[in-house]
C-alpha cells in the first residue's frame, strides 16, 4: 500500500485535551483532525471547504507517529475578562512541547497523493499543528510503501482506535525508561462550520488511546489491518479508502 509520510519538526506545539480549561495538558501527539487540517492548509482548502461533505479529504485516511521524546514546560497566560463592568485578569497554565519530531502519514488515491506531496513541498498557507504561530517544519516529503505487518503486532509513539484498557495488550517494559501514561480520550472526528460565525462545532467523537514514545505494547491480533512503515507498526483512522 502506498502513503506519504511527511516527516516534520514542530519547535513548540500544544494539543490541548478537549475537556480542559484553566489547566491545558497537552495531548502527546497531534490527533487525527490535526493531521487532515494540516493538509488542507498545505493545500489551501478552507476549514468550511474541509470539513464539507463533499471534499476529497474527508476520504483520506491519517496517522502520526512520534519519533522523538520532546521536553515539555508550562507556560502561564493571563487573559483580560470584563466581569461587573470591571476589567478582571484570569490565568492559566498550558503545556508545552518543544521540538517534537513526528512522522504524518497519509493514504489516498495517488493522484490526491501527488497533489499533497506538492503542496507540503510548496504549501498555500503556513503549516502549524497547533496555534497559528507555532509553525512546524517539514523535514521531507515521499510516497512510501507500507506493507501489511505480521503479527505480534507492538505499536508506541502512535494512535490506536478504541480504549487500551479493552485490549488484550502487554506491555513491553525498558530497563531506564521513565514511563508516560498512554492517553484515552474521546475526540471530535469531524467538525460542523456554523454559517454565521465560522464556528466549528465537533462531530462523530471517537475513543482513541494515544500512546507516548515511552510506551509499548504487544498485540497479537487486531481486529482491522495493521500496516508497517520500516518497523513501526500503525493502524489507519479516518477517511473512507479501502
Amino acid at each position: 500500500m502506498k502513503a506519504l509520510a511527511v516527516q516534520v519538526r514542530a519547535p513548540v506545539a500544544s494539543f490541548r485535551r478537549p475537556l480542559d480549561h484553566t489547566y491545558q495538558r497537552t495531548l502527546p501527539l497531534p490527533p487525527p483532525t490535526t493531521v487532515i487540517g494540516l493538509a488542507a492548509a498545505a493545500l489551501g482548502i478552507s476549514t468550511r471547504e474541509l470539513w464539507d461533505s463533499s471534499s476529497p479529504l474527508r476520504a483520506v485516511r491519517v496517522q502520526v507517529l512520534a519519533q522523538n521524546i520532546p521536553a515539555r514546560a508550562t507556560d502561564l497566560w493571563t487573559l483580560l475578562k470584563i466581569k461587573s463592568g470591571k476589567m478582571e485578569r484570569s490565568p492559566y497554565l498550558r503545556e508545552l512541547l518543544f521540538n517534537a519530531d513526528f512522522t504524518l502519514l497519509y493514504q489516498a488515491d495517488e493522484l490526491l497523493l501527488q497533489k499533497l506531496v506538492q503542496a507540503f513541498r510548496q504549501p498555500a498557507y503556513p503549516l502549524s499543528l497547533g496555534r497559528e504561530d507555532e509553525l512546524i517544519r517539514v523535514e521531507s516529503c515521499d510516497i512510501v510503501e507500507c506493507p501489511p505487518a505480521e503479527p505480534p503486532f507492538v505499536f508506541y509513539g502512535t494512535i490506536l482506535p478504541g480504549d487500551l484498557r479493552l485490549l488484550k495488550a502487554r506491555p513491553l517494559l525498558q530497563e531506564g525508561v521513565v514511563l508516560e501514561p498512554a492517553v484515552v480520550e474521546r475526540l471530535p472526528t469531524a467538525f460542523d462550520i456554523d454559517d454565521r460565525t465560522e464556528l466549528r462545532h465537533p462531530q462523530n467523537p471517537q475513543t482513541f488511546t494515544l500512546l507516548p514514545s515511552q510506551v509499548r505494547i504487544e498485540l497479537e491480533e487486531m481486529r482491522i489491518p495493521v500496516y508497517r512503515l520500516d518497523e513501526r507498526h500503525f493502524v489507519w483512522l479516518l477517511g473512507t479508502t479501502p
